[in-house]
């Protein structure tokens, strides 16, 4: 089986690992956290950086960490497209909110910014005197706006994400789990448009501690605040008193020391990375697919997505790569389509589902060979011919 995208270790990870464990901070104390949460907000030029236990408890606590410095007790809504992991929705849900869902650009992974516009304000009122845009039949408030860099790809230019915030008078959480190593055409990386960015170290992304995630902000009380929530709001750690009800959301300290090795290999990674991509960009050639790029930032290309004439085809390939072991992946289901939030199953989002049928992941793994790639290539290229 070629996989999708593999984790890679090596010694230097091992042995940062083993210095976790034999120094017995294994769990959520130890001086890799310091250390992991320090050297991150310098890869990404950020002032802080805040560890979690997961990508998608980071976009949670984000937005627990709103609530409160907007001070909204009520229920309220985010706005995010509805092209990405369903973790995104979740995890508004589960802080207590509303995802709402647009539509992407024709052909795009990005999200539509004159959709994002007509639905705001065909759907919410702005109130001056509350500061802030309310929903027509809810009642509810317009918490937050949330893009998404999926694939690794920008999700806006980084002017573009400012002035809408500054516009719509809308704070912007990025959702940058797929996304570390992408950065914009200025030389800034990705996430520093907003008040926080949310970045994810599962096990298939470029850097990764098994689990893991990191949030990541220029606001140094907001920073305090997760920092706080996330540690069980305590504020006497001999008598263990909590003046707030708090999450335990830390990364522990084993895994915070691969972070540290990881990050150190970072740089070498996103190289051959993007040789993976060039390579898939050469041999797949045809008029019946292209290889999904975007001209607005220089990608950490996470996965390799191949965009297909129409689905049938699509899912010639899938069903030919399968069958000879070669572990590929369509787009997840988009969230408004997904049981689970089956009230937003009327929306017609006509770009999102187009380019969701037609998108194929290939093996993208920082490991795989050239001559894997080739191999891959001459397999759908060979679907395609009908041979």
């Amino acid at each position: 089986m070629i996989n999708l995208h593999e984790p890679t270790f090596d010694l230097e990870d091992e042995e940062y690992v083993l210095k976790a464990l034999r120094s017995s901070w294994v769990s959520t104390g130890g001086p890799f956290v310091n250390t992991f949460e320090k050297e991150f907000a310098e890869f990404v030029g950020a002032k802080h950086a805040i560890s979690v236990c997961n990508g998608t408890i980071g976009i949670q606590l984000s937005i627990e960490a709103l609530k409160y410095k907007q001070q909204t007790f009520q229920s309220f809504d985010i706005i995010i497209p509805s092209l990405t992991f369903i973790a995104t929705a979740n995890a508004i849900v589960h802080a207590g909110g509303s995802p709402k869902f647009i539509d992407v650009e024709e052909n795009s992974f990005q999200f539509s910014i004159e959709n994002f516009k007509n639905y705001t304000l065909n759907n919410y009122d702005y109130r001056f005197e509350q500061k802030c845009w309310v929903n027509k039949l809810t009642g509810n408030k317009l918490l937050a706006f949330i893009p998404v860099h999926v694939m690794g790809w920008s999700a806006a230019e980084r002017q573009l994400l400012q002035e809408i915030s500054e516009e719509f008078k809308i704070t912007i959480l990025e959702d940058a789990a797929e996304a570390l190593g992408t950065y914009n055409l200025d030389g800034s990386h990705i996430g520093n448009s907003s008040l926080a960015a949310i970045y994810s170290f599962n096990g298939n992304k470029v850097l990764t501690t098994g689990g893991g995630g990191m949030i990541t902000t220029n606001e140094t009380e907001f920073a305090k605040h997760l920092k706080h929530l996330s540690t069980t709001a305590k504020i006497d750690n001999l008598r263990f008193i909590h003046d707030e009800v708090g999450y335990n959301f830390r990364l522990v300290n084993l895994l915070a020391a691969l972070g540290c090795s990881q990050l150190k290999k970072l740089k070498s990674r996103l190289v051959r990375k993007k040789e993976i991509f060039n390579l898939y960009s050469k041999y797949l050639q045809s008029p019946f697919l292209s290889i999904y790029s975007q001209k607005n930032c220089n990608s950490n290309n996470w996965l390799i997505c191949t965009v297909f004439e129409d689905f049938n085809l699509r899912e010639k390939v899938l069903t030919v790569l399968l069958e000879n072991k070669i572990q590929v992946r369509p787009l997840w289901m988009p969230c408004h389509l997904q049981p689970a939030y089956q009230t937003e199953n009327n929306l017609l989002l006509a770009n999102t589902e187009d380019i969701w049928k037609r998108t194929l992941s290939l093996p993208s793994s920082p490991q795989i060979l050239d001559e894997e790639i080739k191999y891959i290539s001459d397999l759908i290229l060979f679907s395609l011919s009908g041979e």
